[in-house]
């Protein structure tokens, strides 16, 4: 009776086995082009191997099979992933209802400047796309894409703006604000305390308003331009 009483006491205090929790496949794939982002920045295209990114990942190698097309393939479809991703963010700002047209442009310059997509680690990694797409075909199609697709969601956004007497002619104010925008993502990565973000967000603005005046910016800037101004002293 006693071993019997000790058996169902043992039963009792033993406690069920719990599994170890999964992450979801879309979570997997997502901790994998972060840590492919990381050795692009840090080891470059060619070290930036299958092997490399799963011991960095602490997985099997076998593991990329399951979350890649063509694990040989990595770097181009990190590279499609966050090209595809960052446009799909984009068409997502023109597709909300905005009472001011404007605010279409602002929802563009933080997203370009937000975390997400401005680092010291995307940079690097841009800079190693941008060096295959030199010399591989199939990046170099798929950044003709992507910037051709950019550059028509900006001029959507661009359109949608008031234009008024003064104004550049709109096959220029594209490229023109393409441009800075460029220039300051890139300066931003490089250096952002040197060109801080809400600094560069503010320049954005900046040159949209100049490319697309109104008359109450037209008599801010005479009343700017009118103020005397002091030389520096060297």
């Amino acid at each position: 009776m006693m071993a019997k009483d000790s058996k169902e006491a043992g039963k009792t205090a033993a406690k069920p086995r719990r599994r170890a929790t999964r992450q979801a496949p879309t979570v997997r794939r997502q901790d994998l082009l972060e840590v492919t982002i990381r050795c692009l920045a840090n080891l470059g295209a060619r070290g930036t191997t299958g092997r490399e990114v799963c011991r960095q990942a602490g997985v099997s190698h076998g593991l990329l099979r399951h979350y890649f097309k063509n694990p040989q393939n990595l770097l181009y479809e990190t590279y499609e992933e966050l090209c595809d991703r960052f446009l799909e963010q984009l068409e997502a700002e023109l597709d909300v209802e905005q009472p001011d047209p404007w605010l279409y442009l602002d929802g563009f310059f933080n997203a370009l400047f937000s975390n997400e997509w401005a680092s010291s680690d995307l940079l690097g990694a841009y800079m190693a796309f941008w060096s295959l797409a030199r010399t591989n075909p199939e990046f170099a199609e798929k950044s003709e894409q992507f910037n051709a697709r950019l550059r028509e969601l900006l001029a959507a956004a661009m359109e949608r703006l008031p234009r008024n007497e003064g104004a550049l002619p709109f096959e220029d104010a594209v490229p023109i604000m393409s441009a800075t925008m460029d220039g300051l993502w890139l300066d931003f990565c490089l250096s952002p305390t040197r060109t801080p973000r809400d600094r560069a967000i503010t320049l954005c603005n900046r040159t949209l308003r100049q490319l697309f005046p109104h008359p109450g910016d037209a008599a801010a800037q005479d009343a700017e331009t009118a103020r005397p101004r002091v030389r520096a002293v060297s």
